[in-house]
C-alpha cells in the first residue's frame, strides 16, 4: 500500500489509549469471557496488552510480530510472521495472526482491537472504539517516528529553502488535516523535539534568519 500524498492524520495521546483499553477491558468482563493469556501483535500491541493485563489480573503475556506497515509512508507487501510465539490495516493482520495461534490448538481464541475501522475485513469480538472515517492513527508509542516520516514527505514535496514551525504546521494541516490546536492538545510542546531529532539524524540543518530559527531540508 502506497499512501496518497495527501491522507488524514489523528494524533493520539497516552490518556486517550489508557481509555481505549479500559473500555476493551470492560467489555471482556461483560461478555464473561475468561482469557488466561494476552497475545500482543507487535511493536503497537505491547501497551494495550500490558494495560490488559493489568485490568485483567492476568500474568500471562506474549507477544507476536507481524511485519505490514514501514513507518507511515510505506507498507510492505502483506503481513507476515516475524518471531514466533514467545500499527492502522484491514485486519489482515489479526486474521494472519489468529490463524497462527489456532494452529497451537488453544481451547478458545477471541481478538480485540481499540479502534476498529467499520470497513475492515476482520470485526474483532471487542474493541475500543468504531472508527466511521479512515485515517493515519499516530499513536503516542510511534509519535517521533511517524511525524518524521510525514514531516520528510511535506519538505520533500514542497521544496522550500527553509523551514519555520508555522510553515510545517500549515502544511500537516493542508496536507494531513492536522488542526495546530488539536495537535498541541493532544501532544503540546512536541513539534521542536521532532524537529532537533531530525537534526540529529542529519535530515535537517538549523539555520538562523534574522534571529529565527529555522531549518533547512537536506533529504537525507
Amino acid at each position: 500500500m502506497v499512501l496518497p500524498d495527501k491522507f488524514r492524520c489523528v494524533i493520539t495521546n497516552w490518556d486517550y489509549i489508557y481509555d481505549l483499553c479500559r473500555h476493551v477491558a470492560n467489555e471482556i468482563k461483560k461478555s464473561g469471557y475468561k482469557p488466561d493469556t494476552i497475545i500482543a501483535l507487535a511493536r503497537g500491541g505491547w501497551f494495550a496488552g500490558r494495560v490488559l493485563c493489568d485490568f485483567l489480573g492476568l500474568n500471562d503475556l506474549t507477544s507476536l510480530k507481524i511485519e505490514h506497515y514501514v513507518g507511515a509512508a510505506n507498507a510492505g507487501s502483506g503481513p507476515a510472521i516475524r518471531y514466533p510465539l514467545a500499527d492502522n490495516d484491514t485486519g489482515k493482520s489479526i486474521a494472519h495472526a489468529k490463524e497462527y495461534v489456532l494452529k497451537q490448538k488453544p481451547k478458545e481464541v477471541r481478538t480485540a482491537v481499540l479502534q476498529y475501522l467499520y470497513t475492515s475485513e476482520i470485526k474483532p469480538d471487542y474493541c475500543g472504539e468504531v472508527v466511521q472515517e479512515w485515517g493515519w492513527i499516530v499513536y503516542p508509542w510511534n509519535f517521533i517516528e511517524d511525524l518524521i516520516d510525514i514531516i520528510s514527505r511535506l519538505m520533500a514535496k514542497e521544496k522550500l529553502n527553509e523551514w519555520d514551525i508555522e510553515k510545517i504546521r500549515s502544511g500537516l494541516l493542508k496536507y494531513h488535516n492536522l488542526d495546530p490546536i488539536n495537535f498541541e492538545i493532544a501532544q503540546p510542546d512536541r513539534m521542536e523535539e521532532i524537529l532537533d531529532e531530525m537534526t540529529r539524524r542529519g535530515m535537517l540543518r538549523t539555520k538562523s534568519v534574522s534571529g529565527k530559527k529555522t531549518w533547512e531540508y537536506t533529504g537525507a
